[in-house]
């Protein structure tokens, strides 16, 4: 069972640093951890799709970043992508029951803009956490994933400003990680960072942003989940 997974296209910024990253990948299942365009350009996300299409023709799963604005989510939506929005969905893949669970994510500290612009933003990234926790909780799969935007940990955004780390990602996600072991954690966000994975017991917590990585990651869950006997 072959993912493929990759953040922070920003379409057009980076979507041909995207389709560069696409030759010759293939999976079983796509992962997209938001930030798909830029500056909430939804008329992008068109040519995503299109570029994944060129090379893949299996299932798309997504979870919205902080340049898909809450306010437009409609227009992002498609039959060619199934979005997660603070919620779960069990597929088969390989034999083998795939659970999903999607979200922005949680910031420890919202944005100055947020702060200033978005009515209950800290109570919104409060619930969050108890949100993901409690969907993690009563996920019922062989192989569990948790698919977000933001980090849920400060190991995998190593590399960026320490002071910005609080308004990039969740450390009260760490125990939700350590409490649910989900097999993988994926997530972007950090451009910038240059410790790309973390473990946390059995939970593998990868950072997937394309401007960090410059290419997709691609992660065999059985060998993650310690499922090879299946295959």
């Amino acid at each position: 069972m072959l993912i493929a997974a990759v953040a922070d296209i920003h379409s057009p910024k980076y979507l041909d640093l995207f389709k560069e990253a696409l030759v010759g990948v293939k999976c079983d299942l796509f992962l997209l951890a938001g930030d798909l365009v830029l500056k909430n350009d939804f008329e992008r996300l068109p040519s995503v799709v299109s570029a994944i299409r060129e090379t893949y023709n299996g299932p798309i799963l997504a979870c919205f970043g902080n340049e898909e604005f809450e306010q437009d989510m409609e227009k992002y939506l498609t039959p060619e992508i199934t979005w997660l929005e603070d919620r779960a969905m069990v597929m088969e893949v390989g034999g083998l029951k795939l659970g999903i669970v999607g979200s922005r994510g949680s910031l420890d500290r919202p944005t100055f803009w947020q702060r200033t612009h978005v009515k209950e933003t800290w109570q919104t990234y409060r619930k969050r956490v108890e949100t993901i926790n409690s969907l993690l909780a009563r996920l019922r799969a062989d192989v569990k994933i948790a698919l977000t935007h933001y980090a849920p940990t400060y190991e995998t955004l190593v590399g960026e400003s320490e002071k910005a780390m609080p308004e990039m990602g969740c450390r009260r996600l760490e125990e939700v990680i350590k409490r649910r072991q989900p097999d993988v954690w994926i997530h972007g966000h950090g451009h910038n960072a240059i410790k790309l994975e973390a473990h946390f017991g059995r939970s593998s917590v990868i950072n997937v942003s394309l401007p960090a990585r410059r290419e997709i990651v691609m992660v065999d869950l059985p060998k993650r989940a310690g499922l090879e006997r299946f295959f």
